[in-house]
Formats: structure tokens, C-alpha cells, sequence
């Protein structure tokens, strides 16, 4: 029988293959991905801090407390390796997220609402824990695990833990400080490079990517990654760079925030509306800005890339003028097939090897031919294309509602991971998707056609 690991590392596990992992295997990922989030969620000082809702547009926090643990039953229980329900209350309660489009949709959803006790949430987490556990222990393994193997279901609560990790982090983010203390050896990258980088825009040669991740891929995947769609593409420039804080900082010093010239209707809407005069994580000093980080305010970082929202990207875009842009998601996928071809680089900014941004240009691509950092990893990247099904996109009967409402012309795609994504997110088969007007650890490279 598989005995539990003591997981004493902050980085994430590695992407178990599906043709060759063992009942070890699969429950050493599991105690990882649950230990990552319980880190995260134990670092609230205060119980009554999961009563808070950080960001108007999500739930309060205690709902993401019991969500991942109420996924994971659920899907187990709909695949028959679970029997019984834990708490049925809970497993209802507890099972669906939120995408509103205004805080006020948002608050109709939840009215009514009486979230549990903090205490019961996390007991019943830990009788949840007990049960999967439990799953991997005594159910036998015929390889490969496929779409159809019950043991999907698995894996499936896996990765979906590690979403909400990601965006979870971005919630506490928002807290106040006193609400927070870091957990220990999770680190921060330096702040700033030697060299202020010169961000000059290089050529991506044309070529013929394929999108899509084949069905007998031996990673797991979610819907959205299925499909095939050959795109051929033409030359294009790109930045070498992602734009950091210190290129962003001229925008709004130009005042970008105030050029209606630099946003488009549902944009300006949206800045006249908040008053937005700078990102989200600066903080107005004196004499600047300061920066808010996960767990502890800075000295703004200039050389991390910028986290904006879609529409500050379109708007920076904008003020640089000469046709800027942002890239395509098969520009991007051009872009890394030449720098990384099919042997993926494990040198760069994911799976928790620090918990910010790094300064660009600090890991270095995987060869020259491209000469583009940060592909992978450091913060996602914006694109220009709204989330959309490739050809052959079937749902999953196990979470039929995973992608396909977003395929709406109303939420934005984003590549390449960030710090916090981990486990088969941090793949570059994995297609993210956001509202524009939403933060994430999410910035951007400009790029422009080739005349």
C-alpha cells in the first residue's frame, strides 16, 4: 500500500505520465497539490478573515476553503469510487464558482447565503483528505489512465485544486496586510537585475504551428486543450521582453490613464467608471508608488513585468502606437516552438520557485534562435484572441460547464503560467481565459507585424 508523503518542499510536484504512474505516484501529487493550497489558505491570520470578500467579483474566502475539497468528492462520487456523501449541505453549497459580470450580479448570486463555521469548513476538509486518500489507496490502476478511467476523476480534482491556488493567492492578495503572514520558505525573487533591460522588439520567423493537445497525450488535460487547428503564420516582432513595471511607469507618467485616445468604448467605460490611474498592485506614494506583493508591500519592483488587466494592456499597446499589439495565441505558439522546440525548458518562473514575479531576462531561454524571455512562466501573457473552442472541442461528460460558457466573445485568453501556476497549468497546452476588466498575474509583450 502507498504510504504518505511528508512533503517538505515549496515548489509543486512533478505532471505525473499517465501510461506509467503507480498508486505512490498519484497519491505523492495529490498530498502536494493539497499541501500547496493548505499553506496558502492557513496563511489568514484570523478565522473571520474568510468572511471577507476580497475582490467584488469573487466569493468570500471561506468559499474557496471548502470548494476544491467538495470538487473532489463530488467528481468521485459521480465516477463511483466514493459511495457516500461527507456532508451533502456542504457538497452543494460549496460546488460552484462565480464568474458575474458586475459586483451586483454577483451579489444576487449570494443573497441569502449563510456560510458555515470556519472550523466545520476545515474539519470537513480534513475528512475529505481522509476519503481521497483512501480512493488511491484501494483502487487498483490499469495504465494508461485515460478520459474514460474513473481514476480521471482523480486527477481531475487534482488540477482543479491547483487553479484555485493560483487564484486564490490573487484573492489574498488583496487583503490587508495584518490579515496575512507568509508561510515559511516561501520566497520572494530579487527585486531588480544589474542591467536595466533594453527591450528591443525581435523577429519571429514565419512557420506552421498546430494547436490543439492529441487525444492520447500521456498528461492530463481539460476540454478546452482538445481539438486541432493548423494556423499558418506569418513573420511578426515581438518584445524580448515582457513590459515591466519601469516601461509601464512612462504610460502612466505620460498620463495614459486620462488619454482617451488610448482605450477603446467598453475600456474607457470601464477606467471612467473606477477611476483607474495606475495597475492595481501599486501603491501611491509621495514621491511614486510602492508595490503590494502576495504577503508584504515593496519598493516597486521596475524591472518584474507589469501586472495589468486586458484593457491597460490594449491601452499601453495604444499609446506606443506604430500598429503595436498584442500577440495571437498561434504567434505565441510559434513564437515558443522556436525557442523551445518539443523540449521544454524547467528554467524558468513556475511551480512556486518563488511567490512573485522575477526581473525579466533572469532566466534564460532555452536557445537564441527566438530571443524571447518569459514565454513560460514569470506572469501569464494577454493575447489578442477572445477564449474560443478549437475544432473537434467535445466537453467532458464529468464537468460539462469547465469551458464551455466562456466561449462568449467576453473573456480573454492568456498563455505561459505564471509563479503560482503548477502542476499540468503549467504546460503551455493549458489555454487560460479571464474577463478583460479581471487581475490575475497576468502582463503582457507588445508586438507589431513585420512591414
Amino acid at each position: 500500500m502507498p504510504t504518505i508523503p511528508t512533503i517538505n518542499r515549496m515548489t509543486s510536484a512533478q505532471v505525473p505520465r499517465l501510461d506509467h504512474c503507480s498508486q505512490q505516484t498519484l497519491l505523492t501529487y495529490f498530498e502536494d497539490s493539497w499541501e500547496i493550497e493548505e499553506k496558502l489558505l492557513q496563511s489568514l491570520v484570523d478565522p473571520q478573515s474568510f468572511y471577507l470578500n476580497p475582490d467584488p467579483l469573487r466569493n468570500c474566502l471561506i468559499f474557496y476553503l471548502g470548494h476544491s475539497a467538495v470538487f473532489y468528492i463530488n467528481k468521485l462520487i459521480q465516477v463511483g469510487l466514493i459511495a457516500d456523501r461527507i456532508h451533502p449541505q456542504y457538497e452543494t453549497l460549496f460546488e460552484i464558482g462565480v464568474d458575474p459580470e458586475t459586483p451586483t450580479e454577483l451579489d444576487a448570486a449570494i443573497k441569502g447565503i449563510c456560510w458555515p463555521d470556519v472550523e466545520k469548513v476545515w474539519q470537513y476538509r480534513d475528512k475529505a483528505r481522509e476519503e481521497i486518500t483512501k480512493v488511491i489507496q484501494t483502487t487498483p490502476i490499469h495504465l494508461p489512465i485515460h478520459q474514460q478511467h474513473p481514476l480521471w476523476a482523480l486527477l481531475m480534482g487534482i488540477e482543479h485544486s491547483r487553479i484555485h491556488f493560483e487564484t486564490s493567492s490573487m484573492l489574498l492578495r488583496q487583503l490587508p496586510l495584518d490579515s496575512l503572514k507568509c508561510p515559511p520558505g516561501w520566497n520572494y525573487a530579487l527585486a531588480n537585475s544589474d542591467i536595466i533591460p533594453n527591450n528591443e522588439m525581435r523577429e519571429i520567423p514565419e512557420g506552421v504551428v498546430q494547436l490543439g493537445k492529441p487525444d492520447h497525450d500521456l498528461t492530463y488535460g481539460w476540454d478546452s486543450e482538445y481539438g486541432h487547428l493548423e494556423v499558418e503564420v506569418k513573420p511578426f516582432l515581438a518584445s524580448q521582453y515582457l513590459v515591466t513595471n519601469r516601461e509601464f511607469l512612462e504610460f502612466v507618467q505620460a498620463g495614459g490613464y486620462n488619454n482617451r485616445d488610448c482605450w477603446n468604448a467598453e475600456s474607457w467605460q470601464w477606467q471612467q467608471l473606477y477611476q483607474v490611474q495606475h495597475p492595481k498592485f501599486w501603491l501611491p506614494t509621495s514621491d511614486g508608488y510602492r508595490y503590494r506583493a502576495t504577503f508584504d508591500e515593496m519598493d516597486l519592483p521596475l524591472d518584474w513585468p507589469v501586472e495589468v488587466n486586458h484593457y491597460e494592456a490594449i491601452a499601453f499597446c495604444r499609446w506606443k502606437g506604430s500598429n503595436i499589439r498584442l500577440m495571437s495565441e498561434a504567434e505565441w505558439n510559434q513564437a515558443l516552438l522556436i525557442s523551445e522546440g518539443n523540449c521544454l525548458s524547467t528554467h524558468c518562473n513556475l511551480n512556486l520557485q518563488f511567490i512573485s514575479p522575477n526581473p525579466v531576462g533572469m532566466f534564460t531561454p532555452a536557445n537564441s534562435a527566438s530571443g524571447l524571455f518569459d514565454l513560460r512562466g514569470n506572469v501569464w501573457e494577454w493575447l489578442e484572441n477572445t477564449f474560443y473552442p478549437l475544432p473537434g472541442f467535445k466537453t467532458h461528460p464529468l464537468y460539462e460547464d469547465q469551458s464551455a460558457p466562456f466561449f462568449d466573445g467576453k473573456h480573454q485568453m492568456m498563455l505561459g503560467g505564471s509563479w503560482a501556476t503548477n502542476g499540468s497549468m503549467a504546460l503551455p497546452s493549458y489555454r487560460n481565459w479571464f474577463r478583460p476588466y479581471f487581475y490575475q498575474h497576468v502582463g503582457f509583450r507588445i508586438a507589431q507585424n513585420v512591414v
